[in-house]
């Protein structure tokens, strides 16, 4: 069938003409030549907010440190690109006032991931009572832009902790002993030690140096006459034979203030290095005791002497060593070693001896590296 439409022969369409332009508009459509929408604003690239998980301030000395996590991504949820700067703000006043503009007082480069600052405070913040600092962290991009400053987090300023005083110590057999000077200053004292693996260097989780013993944790704080008071000194009995260690030592206080509690710390000391080694002798074998007997039957029967005492319980003791010496009436021998192996066990007999002769023992100690212990007290006995 053929339509002829009132119309010039240029706008005459057929059927078959109407087909063609609907499949070629489905084509169209099918092809993703849908409407894309409106156009997306470019980026402003400004870094995330930092968060109040886990920012930290925290006064030492005359310094307020501060400890933040940079974010990786900006308000657009894209990597950050290009220079980052903190500005750091510090404001006086009661806690909960986290409205006022931002105020820097300084300002630090930072990368994304753990950062840090130091805010040197005024001399008019280290003296005095104690009271409230509030300090906030924003971050900028290249431009100087920024989307806004953290939440606050409270330090404290007045008069600053007294530093520990005469710092000392050495390693003993017990553990590492330090000392310092009692009643300096207010506080409790606040001990951090970092364990130095020769094998691993600084920082590691080094092995224990004795048999048996566990791994020891890189860093570790405690404190010193916590319940006591400033008792001038502590021991370290945790450390292990064949590491160093390095100390620090600080005061602490808790400042109670506008209803916080807020942590107050002096300068920490030069760190002091000691190495554990196991040059110290075991402890001197006590409760030495001799008894005669016979060994075998009949006519084969021998004297003996059998001696036993108690057991070193120290961790590093290898073994034992028996010494004897002949009790004659004019004069007394020279002490003779007994076997030339280390007896494992606190017990040993004497098969050596000659019926009717006296006889004392002693008996020291060995540790894993060789050194021997002091002498213990002496058993006399006479062989059957």
């Amino acid at each position: 069938m053929h339509i002829e439409l009132n119309r010039p022969h240029w706008l005459r369409i057929t059927t078959v003409g109407l087909c063609g332009i609907a499949v070629f508009a489905a084509v169209i459509a099918l092809n993703g030549c849908a409407n894309p929408g409106p156009p997306l604003p470019p980026t402003l690239n400004l870094p995330q907010v930092v968060s109040g998980t886990g920012l930290m301030a925290t006064r030492f000395g005359d310094e307020v440190r501060l400890h933040w996590t940079t974010p990786t991504r900006t308000t657009d949820k894209i990597p950050i690109r290009g220079p980052i700067t903190a500005e750091i703000c510090r404001e006086t006043g009661a806690a909960g006032k986290n409205s006022r503009p931002c105020t820097a007082v300084s300002r630090v480069a930072v990368t994304p991931g753990a950062s840090d600052a130091v805010d040197t405070l005024p001399a008019t913040l280290t003296t005095g009572p104690a009271r409230i600092l509030l300090y906030r962290v924003q971050l900028l991009n290249a431009a100087g832009r920024t989307a806004g400053p953290s939440p606050v987090v409270f330090a404290v300023a007045g008069q600053a902790l007294i530093p520990v005083q005469g710092f000392a110590g050495r390693a003993t057999k017990a553990g590492v002993l330090l000392h310092w000077s009692a009643g300096d200053g207010a506080g409790i004292v606040e001990l951090d030690r970092t364990v130095l693996d020769p094998a691993s260097g600084a920082g590691a989780e080094p092995k224990s140096g004795l048999p048996g013993g566990q791994k020891q944790a890189a860093e570790a704080r405690f404190k010193a006459g916590a319940d006591v008071g400033d008792a001038g000194g502590t021991i370290d009995r945790t450390v292990q034979i064949g590491h160093s260690y390095s100390y620090t030592a600080q005061r602490v206080e808790m400042a109670k203030v506008g209803g916080l509690a807020l942590e107050l710390r002096s300068v920490p000391t030069k760190a002091l290095t000691f190495a554990v080694r196991d040059d110290f002798p075991p402890e001197v074998p006590g409760g030495l005791v001799a008894v005669p007997g016979l060994a075998g039957e009949g006519d084969a029967q021998k004297p003996t002497i059998d001696l036993s005492w108690d057991p070193d319980g120290e961790v590093r003791v290898a073994g034992y060593r028996v010494y004897r010496r002949e009790m004659a009436a004019d004069n007394s021998g020279a002490w003779v070693l007994l076997g030339s192996q280390l007896v494992t066990t606190a017990a040993y007999r004497d098969v050596t001896v000659e019926a009717g002769h006296r006889y004392s023992y002693r008996v020291t100690a060995l540790s894993t590296t060789g050194n021997e212990s002091a002498p213990s007290g002496e058993a006399v006995e006479t062989a059957p």
